[in-house]
Formats: C-alpha cells, structure tokens, sequence
C-alpha cells in the first residue's frame, strides 16, 4: 500500500514514519506539513491510505478529508479524542490517539488492509459484514436485527448474559456480554465507568467522584474505572 503522512507536527511524523519501515509491503509516498501539500500529492500519486492529522493550519483535517472526492483509506492521527464520532462518520478506517504506539498502529493497519482486500474482491450482499468502523450497530431484539446510531446511544447496562442498550427513544435488550459490547463499541466514545455500565463519555450530563448522570439516570463509577472516566470530563473543566 502506498501510504501518505499529514501532519504539521515533526516529532508526529517522525513517529508515523518509525512506525510504517516495520511493514515491508508498505511503501510511504510522501509527507506533508498542510492539507494543500497534500493535494498536490494525490494529483500526482496514486495513494492507497492517509494517515491524517486533525488540527492543521488553514484547513483541518476533516475539512480536507470531506474536499476529497473518491478519497484513500483514512487513518486519522490525533492527540484529541473529542473528534472520534465524526471520524466513524467520515468512515475513517481508524482513529488513533497521540502518542501512537507500534502495536496500535500495527491493529489500524490490518484493518485498512482488510478493507482493501474486500474493496478488490467484493462479496455478494449475503455474504456482507458490516465494517469494524462505522456509525452505527445492528442490535437482535425481538428477533429483529435493529440498527442503531452509535451516537443516540446513552449507555449500556449489563444484565447477567444480557444487556439493556438505552438510546434517545429506545430500549433494546439483547444476547450478548458487556464485554463483548464494549469490544464491538469505540473506544474513543464509550468507556467502562462501573462493571455493569458502558457510558457514552458525550451524553454525560453531570458528575461527582462517585457517580455521572446521564438523561436523569445516576450510574455509579467503580473504583476499577473511574479515573478515566474523572481524567476526560476534568480536561473539559473551565
């Protein structure tokens, strides 16, 4: 895969290029510092995946990403989790947060050469899976298979082998682990805040040290989780 690096951090770009010499069936086209460098070297380069950083000057990433008209494979590459629900819906392969590590990189990765793999040899609608990344879920209910906007989640209560998802207008109830849920669900966007709780971290309404309210119902935070939890919502204090 021919890759292209977008960031207007050194040290970041650094870091990306250190990361992608451990792939030999990678080949790094360019980087570029700006969205309009990056232009030049899509009319010129045939480009197969961009590891894209948000915050640039003069044009952000996503702005950049939404110009393109038959765009690469996405990876975006950001120090700020806050943007991760509009990268599912730009349909981003991945979304990593700064610092990148090898092994992170390494998953994101694998996952646009899936998707490039499938791209090539398509499958007929039977046989379709639905991406890792996306903005949405189907959930069994009822025996139904219901979809579900990621973002109209509020959280997820655990019920023994089952759990009850609460959306905006919503309750679905299904046959599947909390852990199995969180493994399926962003980890940019939902966290554990209680062994019983998965938790939309951008539907949180109100907290204290003990507990967070979301749409008027209290989910206590476990000693297991909420240091995480108290981490995000303490960087979005004035």
């Amino acid at each position: 895969m021919n890759c292209l690096i977008v960031d207007d951090e050194p040290i970041a770009i650094k870091v990306i290029e250190s990361h992608l010499r451990e792939f030999k069936d990678l080949k790094l086209v360019a980087k570029c510092r700006s969205a309009m460098q990056a232009f030049e070297i899509l009319e010129k380069e045939q480009v197969d995946i961009i590891f894209l950083d948000i915050e640039m000057p003069k044009l952000d990433g996503f702005s950049f990403l939404k110009s393109l008209k038959n765009p690469p494979m996405v990876v975006v590459t950001t120090a700020h989790r806050d943007f991760a629900l509009e990268g599912f819906e730009l349909d981003v392969v991945d979304y990593l947060l700064k610092p990148i590590s090898l092994e992170r990189m390494m998953q994101a990765i694998m996952k646009a050469k899936r998707s490039l793999n499938e791209k090539e040899s398509p499958s007929d609608v039977s046989q379709f899976v639905q991406p890792e990344f996306s903005s949405y879920i189907f959930v069994r209910s009822e025996r139904e298979n219901v979809k579900v906007e990621l973002q109209s989640i509020l959280y997820v209560e655990s019920l023994k082998n089952h759990v009850k998802i609460v959306t905006l207008n919503d309750t679905y109830i299904t046959l599947v682990s909390i852990g199995k849920m969180e493994d399926k669900l962003p980890r940019d966007i939902f966290i554990r805040a209680h062994r019983s709780y998965l938790v939309n971290l951008h539907r949180i309404e109100n907290y204290s040290n003990t507990y967070i309210v979301i749409k008027r119902k209290s989910i206590p935070l476990g000693n297991m989780y909420k240091e995480k939890v108290l981490e995000f919502l303490e960087r979005k204090q004035i």
